[in-house]
């Protein structure tokens, strides 16, 4: 989603000098080898050598003890079949699914596919995520099926909670937790277990394979259901049993994520370096509460936090003046996307403030120093 200034000017982004991210993938000579075991296997899809090599490679660093990892096409392919896998489709008694209004719309589209009602819920103001104690107390709680926590742009979630959560109130949890692969690096014993925990592989992610996911999940049986749910209701047999759809990961973006495994040091210590070239310019120019990056979030992710609507347009103004591309990546809150809105409008002002308040930054690997100093500046001056 563009910024409100883009949105009103869409070919801006064209002019744009700064891009807010551009992808960097493993090159063509980093896949061949990959690529070369694809032509000998002659195997595109459904599960060939390298998707199990990349699972098992996955495991070794973001899995904790007695967790496997299952690959799929996409983060949201992963998410809905984790929601099959934890509590089928939807079920006239339980027909809605509990959802943290700071997300990226593909939360809801997920379990909407599934045939839930979406009912968003308003996020703890310093987590940013729902708080589980006080979800408890949820008014639609009782007609729950699903509850879909988020681990916002990379934060740490609390799994130990969420596992409380279920314990106490018999409603199943998945944690959306798309842009987590450097938290669960950093403390994968803490932030995997019963609880399914989903990934998203997309471009944009510190680590990537083009379009994927990944579902981690200490229930194998689970995880069982999960690859049934992604192959058409197929397990072991030609007989569809059970909900599903086409979400497996080809050979292809398995290649993708082997290679880029082969580099993970390298494109992380690049994501580094710039976090720490935006958390130093932000100390200099006295704005450095408000500039957001790694390790507090995900690595590919700078954010600024503004303190009021006005604020937010003057900002937004002077980056795009000066050629600088922004975003708001969770627009102004799931809850607030028209295809919802309209349909069951709620305020939640926690969300909502976060969603018109944090502004994303160009962040990317080979963004040059003097390229962030000059963010923000920009930023600093707009404040005065």
């Amino acid at each position: 989603m563009l910024s409100t200034v883009d949105q009103a000017a869409p070919d801006r982004a064209a002019s744009m000098t700064v891009p807010v991210y551009r992808a960097s993938l493993p090159t063509a000579e980093a896949l061949l080898p990959y690529l070369r075991i694809i032509d000998a296997n002659r195997h595109y899809a459904n599960r060939g050598e390298l998707v199990c090599r990349l699972e098992h490679r996955l495991r070794e660093i973001i899995a904790g003890p007695g967790c496997a990892v299952l690959t799929a096409a996409s983060g949201t392919a992963a998410l809905q079949a984790a929601i099959l896998a934890q509590s089928g489709r939807a079920r006239p008694s339980r027909p809605v699914a509990l959802i943290a209004g700071c997300t990226f719309v593909a939360t809801a589209m997920a379990a909407e596919a599934c045939g839930y009602a979406p009912v968003f819920v308003d996020v703890d103001p310093v987590t940013w995520a729902i708080d589980p104690d006080a979800l408890r107390h949820h008014p639609s709680l009782g007609e729950a099926g699903i509850v879909l926590a988020v681990a916002p742009y990379g934060r740490p979630h609390d799994h130990a909670a969420w596992q409380h959560f279920t314990a106490a109130t018999g409603v199943p949890v998945v944690i959306d937790a798309a842009a987590s692969f450097e938290a669960l690096m950093r403390a994968p014993n803490a932030l995997t277990g019963t609880v399914p925990v989903v990934l998203s592989f997309h471009a944009t992610k510190s680590f990537a394979t083009g379009e994927g996911g990944a579902v981690i999940w200490s229930d194998i049986a689970g995880l069982e259901r999960c690859a049934q749910a992604l192959n058409f209701g197929f397990l072991y047999s030609r007989e569809s049993r059970a909900a599903g759809f086409n979400g497996k990961m080809s050979e292809y973006h398995a290649a993708v994520g082997l290679a880029g495994l082969d580099r993970l040091g390298e494109t992380l210590a690049g994501y580094g370096a710039a976090n720490a070239a935006y958390a130093a310019a932000a100390e200099a120019h006295g704005i450095g509460r408000d500039v957001i990056v790694g390790p507090a979030i995900a690595s590919n992710y700078a954010l600024f936090r503004a303190v009021s609507a006005e604020e937010v347009r003057r900002i937004c103004t002077g980056l795009a003046a000066t050629g600088i591309e922004h975003r708001f990546w969770y627009g102004p809150g799931v809850h607030r996307e028209p295809y919802f809105a309209r349909r069951s409008p709620v305020a939640l002002p926690q969300a909502e403030a976060l969603g018109d308040r944090l502004i994303g930054l160009p962040i990317f690997p080979g963004v040059e120093t003097a390229t962030i100093e000059a963010i923000v500046r920009c930023i600093a001056r707009c404040r005065r």
